[in-house]
């Protein structure tokens, strides 16, 4: 019983480290940075910031911004969902730890 709980934690962690795989692949494709409005001469124009080899740089991308905006969203969207997989990652991985720790210790006795 207790190894099946175990093998479950294991299968758990490495659908975990998987699907993080996943995210950060796919946060790959998506903007960094942030969207920055401009008004010049009574026309809004606006640009992408973003850090770049210890640089802030902006890019011009249109007046049309409503899919940059979705982008950002997603990839805010993912941002936390990953935090979260990472936190569940860790956790399970310490539960692992401790697990091994008292078996070794059974060992020794």
């Amino acid at each position: 019983m207790i190894w099946e709980k175990v093998k479950q934690i294991e299968e758990r962690k490495n659908e975990l480290e998987n699907e993080i795989k996943a995210l950060t692949e796919q946060l790959k494709s998506l903007p960094t940075g942030h969207l920055e409005g401009k008004v010049i001469k009574g026309k809004k124009y606006y640009y992408l910031r973003y850090w770049e080899d210890g640089k802030l740089k902006s890019k011009y991308v249109g007046k049309e911004v409503d899919d940059l905006l979705e982008k950002f969203k997603i990839a805010s969207e993912i941002k936390i969902k990953l935090d979260k997989l990472k936190r569940e990652n860790e956790k399970l991985g310490r539960v692992l730890e401790k697990i091994v720790k008292i078996i070794e210790e059974e060992k020794l006795n």
